[in-house]
């Protein structure tokens, strides 16, 4: 923290600079990030001075104007306005600076609102998929109904093909598809509520090569074991990835579900891990103890975390918890140092219903472990077992075999 400590802070501030520092430290910034940040404040201090401003001046729009002119005199050619806004939020939580001006509101966000609420309460939507749903949401209103919320009751089929034929246009099949069951969603609510006279979740078309279409993709044979033998235990990154990448492995947990694990979900006396599914559905699963060994070593390399009860954390400062696409980025940077073609982490899933069948486990024990509520999602892992597809297979007639 000495560094951070000893930059010279000037004007209406100044005041701050060290209680500043302290919080950056406490967050778990490095000494050198947290000198940065606080050299920030400085040169916003000293400006504000220089200007003859008081801090109740200061907002995004005056962060704008001093970077601009800094970066004029060929300072901090690499800062964005972003790069400010953690001093921002620090000064608004002290009451130094003003509150951020309200927002005005969108044409649709009350709706999107009510949405919200209903995906959270009605349909249990896990916290990490609500921002995809609301996404695909908004983006179909914006898109049919432009800045007319009165159109949404005027919506018809002939809209919902013109919006999934435009965004087919520019997105990949799975990803059209993705979209396509946020927008089913939320027409299906329309209808449920009331907004609109016709059931228009079913005229939304689904593109072709869907994942009953085809086999479920895999890693080869070993390379699991190649992927987690690239995490370094001895870095705290590396300590974390390992046990991240095993609960894909062994447990075949979805990138959503990993980032949404707690400390509370692991019972250690039973050797269990509480998983939160789709749906809101929570079901314990066995804990490998090669998965439970790998957690241990990450939680002591990570030490005690006061207020974060989530399992997995970011690893750069301020140290909140992992996301889905963090999660998808640990998965992605194992595949770069193995020299593998980036995969994905449902692939992992696929990878572990497949072990499961070739090592002789039915597919409602499969089901169980990848908690599918439906025997027949998991019956479409059956397809990869060709040893077994193989004594149903009629012989082709005229080959004599």
């Amino acid at each position: 923290m000495e560094e951070a400590l000893h930059v010279r802070v000037h004007g209406p501030l100044a005041g701050s600079a060290r209680e500043f520092a302290g919080h950056l430290i406490a967050l778990g910034y490095a000494d050198t990030s947290a000198a940065r940040h606080v050299r920030r404040l400085a040169a916003v201090s000293e400006w504000l001075e220089r200007k003859g401003l008081d801090v109740s001046a200061l907002d995004e729009a005056l962060v704008v104007t001093i970077l601009d002119e800094v970066q004029r005199q060929g300072r901090w050619p690499q800062a964005r306005p972003a790069s400010f806004r953690l001093l921002l939020r620090f000064l608004r939580q002290r009451g130094v600076a003003p509150a951020a001006a309200a927002a005005e509101p969108a044409p649709f966000d009350e709706l999107l609102d009510d949405y919200r609420r209903y995906l959270e309460v009605e349909r249990s939507l896990a916290p990490l998929s609500l921002p995809g749903y609301l996404g695909s949401a908004a983006w179909f209103l914006t898109e049919r109904c432009g800045a007319e919320p009165n159109r949404v009751r005027a919506l018809s089929a002939a809209d919902v093909g013109a919006f999934v034929l435009g965004v087919a246009a520019t997105r990949s099949p799975s990803s059209v598809n993705t979209v396509v069951v946020g927008v089913r969603s939320l027409l299906r609510w329309l209808y449920a509520i009331g907004l609109i006279d016709t059931p228009l979740g079913q005229a939304t078309p689904w593109l072709a090569g869907g994942a009953k279409a085809t086999l479920p993709r895999t890693l080869a044979q070993g390379q699991a074991a190649v992927l987690l033998a690239t995490c370094d235990g001895e870095t705290l990154g590396g300590a974390r990835n390992l046990p991240v990448l095993s609960v894909l492995v062994r447990l075949g947990l979805r990138a959503g579900e990993v980032a949404g694990l707690a400390l509370d979900d692991i019972d250690w006396r039973k050797g269990e891990i509480d998983v939160s599914g789709k749906g809101g559905w929570r079901d314990p699963l066995p804990l490998p103890v090669d998965v439970g060994d790998a957690l241990v070593a990450y939680l002591r390399r990570r030490g005690r975390r006061e207020h974060q009860r989530n399992l997995f954390l970011q690893g750069r400062a301020p140290h909140g918890p992992m996301t889905m696409s963090s999660v998808r980025a640990v998965m992605r940077q194992a595949c770069e140092r193995a020299g593998i073609a980036d995969t994905g982490t449902h692939r992992l899933r696929h990878g572990a219903a497949a072990d499961l069948l070739r090592h002789g486990a039915p597919l409602a024990e499969i089901g169980q472990v990848l908690r599918h509520h439906d025997l027949a999602t998991t019956a479409h892992y059956a397809k990869v077992d060709f040893a077994t597809l193989a004594t149903l297979a009629r012989p082709w007639p005229g080959s004599g075999r």
